[in-house]
C-alpha cells in the first residue's frame, strides 16, 4: 500500500480514538473527523462511507487478525479464542480500549467472541453429553456475556496484570460451569 495512504488512515485511526475519548461514536461526524486529522472529506470518502463504516473496518481488522491465529487451533476453542482475543487486546490496547469504551461499540467484544460460536458448539456436542441444544446456546451466551464483563473490567482497570491471569480466570469460571453436563 501507498505510503501516503497508510500515513492518512493513521491519522484518521489516531484522530477518531482521540474523539472517542470524547464523545461517544455515534457524535462524531465526518467532517469533525477529518478537520482535526487535516484530512480532506474527499480523501476520506475515498476509502469510507461514513464514520460508522470507518469503525466497522477497524473492528474488523481485528476480527481478521484474531482469526488468523485461530487457523491452527482444534480443539477448546471458545476458552482458547478467549485467550487470544485478551492477548489481542494488550496487544492493541490503544484501539481496543477506545472500541470497548462506553463512547465505542459496546457489541464489538461480544461480535468477536461470537466468532467461534459454530466450533464451539459442535465441539461441546460430542464433549457434553447432558446437554441439549438449548443448554448448549445458554452456555456459549452464558460464557460470551460473563467473559465480556470480567475483560470490559480488566481494560477499564488499565489492563493490569498479566493476560494469562485473566484468561485462567475466566477459563476456570467455564470449566466448573461446564463439567456439569459431562
Amino acid at each position: 500500500m501507498d505510503k501516503r495512504i497508510v500515513k492518512t488512515k493513521k491519522k484518521l485511526t489516531s484522530t477518531l480514538l482521540a474523539l472517542l475519548e470524547q464523545k461517544p461514536v455515534k457524535d462524531i461526524t465526518v467532517l469533525e473527523l477529518c478537520k482535526i486529522a487535516n484530512v480532506n472529506r474527499t480523501t476520506f470518502y475515498k476509502y469510507y462511507k461514513d464514520v460508522d463504516d470507518f469503525i466497522f473496518t477497524l473492528e474488523e481488522s481485528l476480527i481478521s487478525d484474531l482469526r488468523n491465529n485461530m487457523i491452527n487451533i482444534k480443539r477448546n476453542y471458545l476458552i482458547t479464542y478467549i485467550g487470544k482475543t485478551i492477548e489481542s487486546i494488550k496487544e492493541h490496547k490503544e484501539i481496543y480500549s477506545k472500541l470497548l469504551s462506553p463512547n465505542g461499540d459496546k457489541r464489538f467484544l461480544k461480535k468477536v467472541l461470537y466468532i467461534v460460536h459454530d466450533e464451539s458448539i459442535n465441539e461441546w456436542k460430542q464433549l457434553l453429553k447432558k446437554a441439549t441444544e438449548e443448554d448448549l446456546e445458554n452456555i456459549y451466551k452464558f460464557i460470551v456475556d460473563g467473559s465480556t464483563g470480567i475483560i470490559e473490567n480488566w481494560i477499564n482497570n488499565g489492563l493490569q496484570g498479566e493476560t494469562q491471569n485473566t484468561t485462567n480466570f475466566i477459563n476456570k469460571l467455564c470449566m466448573s460451569g461446564l463439567s456439569s453436563f459431562i
